[in-house]
């Protein structure tokens, strides 16, 4: 894909949103979504698909055109590949937002100016940490929360759906690539769907200006909320991580070669360590200490499970 193709100065924009049961989320995006700054040229249409048998229930209001549809399988995966197969064939690029999430008003444009000075038909930025109120102090200061972060204008191996812009042709076609509906509850299927679109050439961009919010509740403010979620990303590595030799398209973890084993053995015994020094490091805030402890003992665990072959399925009971 040459950089004439991906630098169209006249673009549409479709930013998909998948939700279930999220009013209170939704109707927040929505409201910042309405302040955004739309670059020149450019137009931009929301598509929400609720992940939910159909309703008449109302959307929160939105200054942006706001297109629904109600997909009933219920998956992520399959929400968000409805997502795209609804946005409009005039479309030129696609964003994945979160429902949990707001954005800030230059977002879209920095996501695509990011692509466009590097050529890239990927580009993708943080999802930073927002507490409700009377979540405890420790989830902010620990930094536990915090997501990884690259050099402005970095190219990078993956991307989630919860902050990233991408060219609509990347999924028009017969045989255009999808998110994986085998990992339907397990999650991690937006970091391999975008990690298998890098395989194959497609470069992302990493956009450190382009800034959203990741909004969470009070009830996953706790150390076990961390653990849990750690150990879930530990679990599904072997699918999102090429590094293990095992993409979800090609090998089922309990049949992963024994290098790749050893491989995820080796990473979970570096979280452990990192959790006690992380731990020392900080021995005199103990709560920061402990939500440290549990992200990186979570991992660990994870990943011993992932190499024998279980997975936490995060997302069943939803």
């Amino acid at each position: 894909m040459s950089g004439t193709d991906v630098a169209r100065d006249q673009a549409c924009i479709a930013i998909a949103v998948a939700t279930r049961r999220r009013p209170d989320g939704l109707a927040r995006l929505l409201a910042s979504l309405s302040k955004l700054e739309i670059p020149d040229s450019c137009t931009i249409e929301v598509v929400i698909v609720e992940n939910d048998d159909p309703h008449a229930r109302p959307l929160p209001p939105c200054a942006l055109p706001v297109r629904r549809v109600f997909e009933p399988t219920q998956g992520i995966p399959v929400a968000r590949n409805r997502a795209i197969d609804e946005v409009a064939p005039t479309a030129d690029w696609i964003v994945f937002l979160d429902d949990d999430e707001t954005v800030e008003p230059s977002l879209v444009a920095r996501l695509f100016f990011a692509s466009r000075a590097t050529n890239a038909p990927i580009a993708t930025g943080p999802a930073l940490p927002r507490f409700e109120s009377g979540s405890p102090a420790w989830a902010a200061r620990s930094g536990a929360y915090e997501p990884v972060r690259h050099a402005h204008l970095a190219r990078v191996p993956y991307a989630f759906t919860n902050n990233v812009l991408f060219d609509a042709r990347l999924v028009r076609g017969d045989d255009a690539p999808r998110l994986d509906e085998r990992m339907l509850h397990t999650g991690g299927s937006d970091r391999e769907f975008f990690a298998r679109l890098a395989r194959a050439g497609h470069a992302i961009v990493w956009a450190d200006d382009a800034i959203a919010y990741e909004w969470y509740p009070r009830a996953r403010a706790t150390y076990r909320w961390l653990f849990q979620r750690s150990l879930r990303l530990g679990t599904v590595a072997p699918a999102t991580e090429s590094m293990f030799e095992a993409p979800a398209h090609d090998a089922h973890p309990r049949r992963l070669p024994l290098r790749a084993r050893i491989a995820l053995c080796w990473r979970a015994v570096r979280f452990a360590a990192r959790a006690a020094v992380r731990a020392m490091q900080r021995i005199g805030d103990p709560p920061s200490a402990l939500a440290l402890a549990s992200w990186d003992v979570g991992r660990s665990t994870g990943l011993v499970l992932a190499a024998f072959g279980f997975a936490y399925e995060e997302y069943r009971s939803r």
